[in-house]
């Protein structure tokens, strides 16, 4: 029996100062529709939006209330799918994001990146397989 998980990271949170804003941010750049989820009761609750993805493997993540952690410009870079990375860098200006760095290809086929900032400036990474 192996240790190895099936994915090295299993979930993420990009914090967001301004939650609705950054979910709409995130929607209308990847053209998606995010999944709100409430976790906890009372005080103890995080109402977060999840990225959605195919079957019940494999791993997502959410956009959350900058509560626990806050936005930062360095640190991990995330990737995230994306179907079209020419239209989602056309539309980040006007969504109030920037791009940090063009699209470019990787080695072996294995796709194009590119990397956006957020509207907290959170540097987050696109990937179109």
């Amino acid at each position: 029996m192996s240790n190895l998980p099936a994915n090295a990271a299993t979930w993420f949170f990009i914090p967001a100062t301004d939650y609705a804003k950054s979910v709409k941010f995130f929607e209308d750049l990847l053209e998606i529709s995010l999944i709100e989820e409430t976790e906890g009761d009372g005080e103890m609750a995080l109402t977060y939006a999840m990225f959605p993805k195919e079957g019940k493997t494999g791993m997502t993540g959410a956009v959350a209330p900058a509560v626990i952690t806050q936005p930062a410009s360095g640190g991990v870079l995330l990737y995230l799918h994306c179907a079209d990375i020419d239209g989602a860098l056309s539309r980040v200006d006007r969504l109030g994001g920037s791009i940090v760095s063009p699209k470019r290809p990787l080695p072996g086929e294995m796709g194009l990146v590119a990397t956006v900032a957020d509207l907290d400036g959170t540097p987050i990474g696109l990937h179109q397989p």
